[in-house]
């Protein structure tokens, strides 16, 4: 067997697998979930804000926290009263956080060292509230760019033996045209995607924004995630490997309110880019676990972490559909071995498949969703501006320093 047809066919078992990935995405999407499993009301919550030269702005998701939890304290329902705490952690020196802290009375720890990932600053934390952090039922983890709408903390109920969970999250009033537009469907389909995994006992991913753990699950997941910056994602292999679940919540709902500009968005996706590539080393005995397991829960959570962004997937399915259909055209005419004109006969019906079942789901989404003002549609030039931008941001972190790539703690 010649090298063109070892080289195609290698390529066709590369296409294999979004085009399957797609398949089991569009079969969830239109599943029905049946009835939401029932909750409980946690008793006590730690609500925990990181945050890294933030400014004043982190003082907004305290106030929300601190808002609601107050609300709560007001409230005597069959819920009974609930204590809700809010604690914000510093990642290196902040004056304007800290005097808008100060006055706003919120407590905070400042860790002196910043960086280099979140998940440092989360172990920080751990050190230092220790066995204090065995008080609360769950532990909240937001952004700074977060904010809690009314009766947050009055409508979440967490099913009974939940350890780890994810709460959705939506952007704050309509996205900017562009790539705030494109990462809005994109939290719309992974919050449905979630919910139906979450059904079937597959895994679901921590996404970084509004989770919650119990004491346990936060000190073996978020708070021992310090190899790489992408915390959420080592976590989520750190907790599956341990035998703990991570559920999807369908509320309540956490507003998000992200950069707009297209430098800074670029600039924290450089981190999730370089961190998923060191992912790749750092949580291979985990994801091994994982699979030994649960081989096709491994597969669902492996297209979740490496075959992002699904932008840059599609656009090479696109162009192999096409550079394949050209070969098969100047293979045929030559005469070579019938095995490299399968190879590429397969290629280029693989590569067309993923792109329509991914259309598919797309189309599946917003029979789901319509098109609420949240989650407006998609043109050509808001997918060409989300391209651009992720195309910035994996530049820099292929060419940026090792800080992208290594969470190392400060010398």
């Amino acid at each position: 067997m010649d090298k063109a047809t070892v080289f195609c066919g290698l390529l066709a078992l590369a296409a294999a697998l979004p085009a399957l990935d797609a398949f089991l995405r569009l079969r969830r999407l239109t599943r029905g979930r049946g009835a939401p499993e029932r909750g409980c009301c946690p008793a006590r919550l730690l609500a925990l804000v990181p945050s890294r030269a933030e400014g004043a702005r982190v003082g907004d998701i305290a106030a929300d926290i601190k808002r609601e939890g107050n609300e709560e304290k007001k409230e005597i329902s069959l819920k009974g009263k609930r204590g809700i705490d809010v604690l914000v952690v510093l990642d290196g020196p902040d004056p304007e956080a800290e005097a808008r802290l100060v006055c706003d009375g919120v407590k905070y720890l400042s860790k002196k060292s910043p960086g280099p990932a979140k998940g440092h600053a989360l172990a920080f934390l751990a050190e230092q509230l220790n066995f204090e952090l065995d008080a609360y039922d769950f532990i909240l983890v937001f952004d700074a760019d977060m904010r809690l709408p009314g009766g947050f903390f009055r409508d979440l109920a967490v099913p009974v033996g939940t350890e780890a969970f994810q709460l959705p999250v939506r952007p704050a009033g309509i996205p900017a045209p562009g790539a705030p537009r494109v990462e809005a469907l994109s939290l719309a389909q992974a919050l449905e995607d979630d919910l139906a995994r979450d059904a079937e006992g597959l895994p679901v991913r921590l996404r970084g924004k509004a989770m919650g753990f119990s004491p346990r699950a936060f000190r073996v997941g978020p708070a021992a995630a310090t190899r790489t910056t992408v915390e959420d994602s080592e976590a989520t292999l750190a907790l599956l490997a341990r035998g703990v679940t991570v559920r999807a919540l369908g509320g309540p709902f956490a507003f998000d309110e992200p950069s707009t500009e297209a430098g800074a968005m670029a600039r924290s996706r450089s981190r999730w880019f370089g961190g998923h590539m060191k992912l790749l080393f750092a949580g291979c005995g985990h994801f091994l676990r994982i699979a030994a397991k649960s081989p096709k829960g491994a597969f669902v959570l492996a297209c979740d972490l490496w075959l992002r962004p699904r932008l840059f997937v599609l656009l090479s399915l696109a162009i192999l559909a096409a550079v394949s259909d050209v070969a098969l055209l100047f293979v045929s005419s030559t005469g070579r071995p019938i095995a490299l004109l399968a190879c590429l006969l397969l290629l280029s019906f693989e590569a067309k498949l993923a792109l329509v079942l991914e259309w598919l789901s797309i189309a599946a989404l917003r029979r789901r969703l319509g098109y609420p003002p949240e989650v407006p549609p998609v043109a050509f030039t808001d997918l060409a501006a989300s391209f651009s931008m992720w195309a910035r941001a994996a530049s820099r972190a292929l060419l940026a320093p090792s800080r992208w790539h290594r969470a190392r703690p400060p010398a």
